[in-house]
């Protein structure tokens, strides 16, 4: 081989060697930029859930001082209003002789015994601090009650195991998740039974609300904007995860629905 043949091999395998080199820096920057846009990718990812939860933590918080305001304003205002209203008429029913009048002024009276009732029983379920007092089991019995009472819901609640405290915070979000449910069972699913269970495990935790109604398209309502109806299902859903449920959605056209909030936690406190 020629001298002039060397020099032209060996140049051959220096470029070629530069060239792999260059190759293999710029294969070496592209898996860098991808690792590296992946890294803020998934960082952008967690911001945006930590985000959503602080926004629904905090739409949460405003929701229940609201409601809890409106409770005690019921209770300790309109209630008051009430009951003095009460005391004027059970001065009237007294000096009124009239047979067919006091008929009207009894009526009146208990009318206004029950709507005073029925303020003490809406302000508990508006007022997270009953939720502290008494309990989630004890709230969501208050709340059927309350339902019942309409006389167009026959409604149910079973208790397996032995109960125990899952914490204010969570129980609070449960409590309004159950509500949501049920005020969805009242206003959608021409229901005439309304059921509701609580199974209180050591290592786990669940309750199922379910009814007979008429059901829905699961799929399709979950699809729906959020100026349509479906958002609704959401909120209940990511109120679930915020606390480290899940919630599992079940329902077909004309054989009612059930809702499945279950955690795998050991939530025993």
């Amino acid at each position: 081989m020629s001298k002039e043949e060397v020099d032209i091999s060996e140049t051959i395998i220096i470029v070629s060697g530069v060239i792999g080199v260059l190759i293999a820096f710029i294969f070496f920057l592209f898996v860098l930029f991808y690792l590296r846009r992946k890294r803020e990718k998934r960082k952008q990812s967690l911001l945006k859930q930590r985000y959503e939860k602080e926004m629904l933590k905090s739409q949460i918080e405003v929701q229940n001082d609201t409601l809890q305001y409106i409770g005690k304003e019921l209770h300790d205002n309109i209630g008051q209003l009430l009951s003095v209203a009460r005391i004027n008429i059970n001065v009237v029913e007294d000096a009124i002789k009239d047979e067919e009048n006091l008929i009207f002024i009894k009526q009146a009276n208990e009318l206004i015994e029950q709507t005073i009732k029925e303020i003490r029983l809406l302000s508990k379920s508006l007022d997270s601090d009953f939720v502290n007092l008494f309990g989630l089991q004890e709230m969501i019995s208050h709340e059927l009650e309350r339902i019942q009472k309409t006389k167009k819901f026959e409604t149910e609640m079973i208790v397996y195991g032995e109960t125990y405290s899952l914490g204010y915070d969570r129980e609070i979000i449960l409590f309004r998740i159950v509500q949501e449910i049920l005020n969805n069972a009242l206003k959608h699913s021409g229901a005439k039974k309304i059921k509701v269970s609580i199974n209180y495990l050591h290592e786990s935790f669940s309750i199922k609300v379910e009814d007979n109604g008429k059901g829905f398209d699961y799929e399709q309502t979950i699809k729906k904007n959020m100026t349509q109806s479906g958002s609704g299902l959401r909120n209940i859903t990511s109120r679930s995860d915020l606390i480290g449920f899940k919630c599992d959605i079940f329902s077909k056209n004309l054989e009612g629905t059930y809702y499945l909030l279950t955690t795998n936690q050991t939530l025993a406190t």
